[in-house]
């Protein structure tokens, strides 16, 4: 069963081609819009979404406290028991619902609930994470396949020029925010550095590698991954 996850810089291309990946191979994709998704059905205010997707700076799990303030509390137990047994096939159905009271939750406690399902999901396979620390959580896991977008820094300036009509300055300062929260994120949670090439099997320039070639590559590499440890599997 298929497990893909991908770290990918802004500006690099790596959302369209994590969607291309997902879209061809017939994976789950697990981004942050699901999770946005996710709250919005347990209950979570548009406002408070909408105040969450322009909180740049802060990290993922900040913000998803942040997000969840309006929401009625349950106790802990309910909340973790909902997150690990829920079917997953849409494909993050029941992570926010029912959901903890905010004040009684570190965000540490977050984290590890995220991470249990993540864990969870990527042991009923066909699902592609994207971000969220699951290169670092899953590195271990048999078959999964981890793979970083990345691109120079003035390529990325220019692609989010181009795709957002921002100012050279506005996108330099969206992408340094984007660059800080994500390896604050591993660094704090997971004690991982963002960049390190030891965490990936993969590492994509799109400045020198068109996207078409990376979704092949990508695709490629997963089938042949999964192959191996498949014989692996059948010899042992």
């Amino acid at each position: 069963m298929t497990v893909i996850t991908l770290s990918r810089e802004l500006g690099s291309e790596g959302d369209r081609i994590a969607t291309l990946v997902a879209e061809r191979l017939g994976l789950g994709l697990v981004d942050r819009e699901r999770l946005y998704r996710a709250a919005r059905v347990a209950g979570v205010s548009e406002a408070a979404l909408l105040e969450l997707e322009y909180a740049s700076e802060q990290t993922l799990v900040a913000q998803i406290l942040k997000s969840l303030r309006s929401v009625p509390p349950t106790s802990t137990e309910e909340r973790l028991s909902a997150a690990l047994m829920a079917p997953l096939t849409s494909p993050l159905d029941g992570i926010f619902s029912p959901v903890l009271p905010p004040a009684s939750i570190a965000i540490a406690e977050l984290v590890r609930m995220l991470d249990q399902v993540i864990e969870k999901r990527a042991r009923e396979g066909k699902v592609l994470f994207l971000g969220q620390g699951a290169q670092v959580l899953l590195r271990d896991y048999p078959g999964a396949l981890h793979v970083r977008i990345m691109a120079p820094l003035e390529h990325r300036v220019a692609v989010l020029q181009a795709r957002e009509g921002l100012s050279r300055t506005a996108a330099l300062h969206q992408i340094r925010a984007s660059d800080r929260e994500r390896a604050e994120y591993l660094r704090r949670f997971h004690n991982a550095r963002w960049g390190d090439p030891a965490l990936y099997h993969l590492v994509i320039n799109t400045a020198f590698v068109p996207v078409s070639l990376a979704v092949d590559l990508i695709i490629a590499a997963a089938r042949a991954l999964s192959s191996t440890t498949k014989t692996e599997r059948h010899e042992v």
